[in-house]
């Protein structure tokens, strides 16, 4: 027997003129005979029923047979046509039948704005609170009334919506089947009787702009449509003429999407949903519209920090600023809009996203929380309290070194195989640790959650190992190499060939990716990319002599010291390392910033935001004295307007040196900055041994602190903070 633990989510009523008669007059018959029922009281218990009303303790989907089924209004749009095949699949999928329509069901589903008359005097004496939704675009309830569960769409999508709700209730999550998972079986369904949800989207339009020809046709583009039906999004955005989405026109029209372009969307209005209305649209949240910012490959404690950035905005006039929002939209964005390549490569992201485009309190307690939930939902519990572990050091490694920024257009990283035992060799046995825990868990798995895992949790991992394998070996051959010597360099073509294993293996590896799900992702792995390349080495090397070149190669199980080992004359903290911390004296409100950690963002793994006044003390201890170079790390600025983003630095209580970590936009130093995720700036200072303290104060709005390091050795080069783990 399963039970539902789903809480409501807190919502936003959205008043907006209906032009269907029989509604109004229904809902001004709602509201002369309910009292206004806050939507988070919607779980506690209702007012007293006569014996004749008793309600049973939970309502059962399935039949005696294990089928589900429902029933429906006599007159329902394409879309939610649609979401009802979808959900006898995923029914399929969870009981072994697909879900049925049937007269008197269990489930009751209704789309209010075609009810016939008859109907919506039917759905009024449910007494579900219709007040509160009726009015709202795509918004739904669902609970239970007169023992039977409730469906109740205010529109065709709200009621698409509410249909996908129901599938993720029962365990068929987004995301589970466009990446091939099973859900977990059950013989039955139930939700008890007291639970009710009531769900409206705080932003009017939700949906994608999706940069990549691999995506515009109408094979794909109903694949994306089915995709973005599950996230509750409804919009699609095109993108500078990039791409015309009028020869998909059945397509979306059936799923009712949104079309927009230059700040205008399109969308079907009237009774039979054949009308088509144009509106300019205001407060644009482009996400990720930057080519150095690929969505799927921001880090979800920044992409978190971006969507709650109320200056990380878009209005008509192409500027990215604050402007002024309308009360008509309770100061909330029109839009957000995810700048996209490869959904593949960001379901975490846009579930994030979209969720967050609903509930302003989807991710309340922080991202890394969020990831442990989504996990889990996939893979069930345990599995995913396995995987957890994993992808926190994916993101931590990556945002470390992006593997599309392993590629540089200006000269190599500034990976240096001659510090810290090199550091070069040590990032990659990170990544040796990271295969092998991940190899491991693969091979417990249910055959039904292989395909799933591979593209959610191995092919990122083993990807960004393999393209990191590559590249930094590759470097370091052409470091090792002296001119016209490489031939005669076994170190060199020690590292050569190891860097050729990685890029053969690359090859495989992408090639089992095209074999999944029957090749139904084959044309999406983008072998073409820059980081997919042969790596750029100073020499050839047969095919035959790369395994035997490769026994030369650091060994980097046998071959490392502790990192305590080589730091004695450095002292490197992380920021969350702080001793106290001082907010502002202004930041005393009940809505005012705070100093915070942000999990999954940054080297450290968890940055700290320093609002405008902040301050972070340290203390620490030094053996040395002389000479020393102080470095700060600060996650680099994606707003484009802001002008300063400064910090000061005291150290020993001296006269603050003040740090602008802003650079200008799309200059060299700011892309160095974005591929790198830090921003670093230094100076110079006399130290005794001894005791010391540091205090860092925020200057400006939008500073996040990540890492900072005081190092004996002025002249030494290095890529990563050698801070003890």
């Amino acid at each position: 027997m399963w039970r539902f633990h789903t809480y409501p989510r807190p919502t936003r009523l959205k008043r907006k003129e209906m032009n269907y008669k029989k509604i109004i007059i229904g809902a001004a018959l709602t509201l002369a005979c309910f009292s206004c029922l806050p939507v988070n009281a919607l779980t506690s218990n209702r007012s007293k029923k006569t014996e004749a009303q008793a309600v049973a303790p939970k309502v059962y989907w399935t039949d005696s047979n294990g089928r589900v089924t429902y029933s429906i209004n006599a007159t329902t749009a394409p879309v939610v046509k649609i979401a009802l095949r979808e959900f006898a699949n995923d029914m399929k999928a969870v009981t072994g039948l697909e879900a049925r329509e049937k007269s008197n069901a269990p489930i009751q589903i209704y789309q209010l704005d075609l009810l016939s008359n008859k109907e919506f005097s039917a759905v009024e004496k449910l007494k579900i609170p219709l007040h509160q939704f009726i009015t709202a675009k795509d918004a739904f309830y669902i609970g239970v009334r007169k023992n039977r569960l409730i469906v109740v769409g205010s529109n065709a999508r709200g009621t698409a919506y509410a249909i996908m709700q129901l599938s993720q209730l029962a365990g068929v999550t987004p995301f589970m089947a466009w990446h091939d998972l099973q859900p977990q079986p059950h013989s039955s369904i139930s939700t008890p009787s007291k639970q009710e949800w009531l769900e409206i989207p705080r932003i009017e339009f939700r949906g994608l702009a999706l940069n990549g020809s691999q995506w515009m046709n109408t094979k794909n583009y109903s694949r994306i449509a089915r995709l973005m039906l599950r996230l509750k999004c409804n919009t699609l955005w095109k993108v500078d003429g990039m791409h015309d989405a009028a020869y998909n026109k059945a397509v979306v029209d059936s799923f009712d999407i949104c079309l927009a372009d230059n700040y205008k969307v399109t969308e079907l209005t009237g009774k039979k949903h054949k009308k088509k209305r144009r509106k300019t649209i205001e407060n644009v949240k482009m996400v990720c519209d930057n080519n150095q910012m690929e969505m799927g490959q921001t880090a979800p404690g920044l992409l978190l920090e971006m969507l709650n950035n109320r200056d990380y905005l878009e209005t008509k006039s192409g500027h990215r600023d604050k402007s002024h929002r309308s009360t008509v939209h309770n100061d909330e964005d029109c839009a957000w809009i995810a700048n996209i390549s490869n959904p593949l490569t960001a379901s975490l992201q846009l579930s994030m996203m979209m969720e967050l485009a609903w509930d302003k309190n989807a991710l309340t307690r922080d991202c890394k929380s969020y990831l442990d939930n989504w996990l889990s939902n996939l893979f069930g519990a345990a599995t995913g309290k396995k995987i957890a572990p994993l992808m926190e050091e994916y993101y931590r490694l990556t945002s470390i070194r992006q593997p599309a920024y392993m590629i540089m257009p200006y000269g190599d990283t500034e990976f240096h195989s001659g510090e810290f035992g090199n550091e070069l060799e040590r990032h990659l046995y990170y990544f040796d640790q990271l295969k092998a825990k991940a190899a491991a868990i693969e091979r417990t798995l249910p055959a039904g959650q292989k395909d799933g895992f591979f593209e959610i949790v191995k092919y990122p991992i083993f990807s960004a190992a393999l393209i990191a394998e590559k590249e930094l070996e590759a470097q370091e051959a052409r470091h090792i190499a002296r001119p016209g010597l490489f031939y005669k360099d076994d170190e060199a073509k020690a590292a050569a060939a190891v860097s050729l294993n990685a890029y053969n293996t690359l090859k495989q590896l992408n090639a089992y990716y095209a074999r999944i799900g029957k090749g139904k992702w084959a044309n999406f792995i983008n072998v073409k990319s820059s980081e997919m390349q042969a790596p750029q080495l100073p020499g050839t090397l047969r095919a035959n002599e790369i395994k035997s070149l490769m026994a030369d190669a650091f060994n980097r199980n046998t071959d490392f010291l502790a990192l305590s080992s080589y730091t004695n004359d450095i002292i490197a903290k992380n920021a969350y390392e702080w001793q106290k911390g001082y907010n502002a004296p202004q930041s005393q409100g009940k809505d005012a910033e705070r100093i915070r950690l942000i999990p999954l963002l940054g080297h450290s793994n968890k940055a700290v935001k320093l609002p405008k006044g902040a301050t972070l003390n340290y203390t620490f201890y030094s053996r040395n004295g002389g000479d020393a170079r102080f470095t700060l790390a600060v996650i680099p600025c994606y707003l484009e307007n802001v002008k300063n983003m400064r910090v000061s630095v005291s150290i020993d209580r001296a006269e603050p040196v003040v740090c602008q970590m802003k650079e200008i936009f799309n200059s060299k130093e700011w892309k160095f900055d974005h591929w790198r995720g830090q921003s670093l700036k230094n100076f110079y200072v006399t130290l005794s041994s001894g005791n010391h303290t540091i205090e860092i104060k925020a200057l400006d709005d939008n500073v996040i602190i990540d890492q900072w390091v005081v190092d004996f050795d002025v002249d030494r080069e290095y890529y990563v903070f050698p801070v003890s783990r």
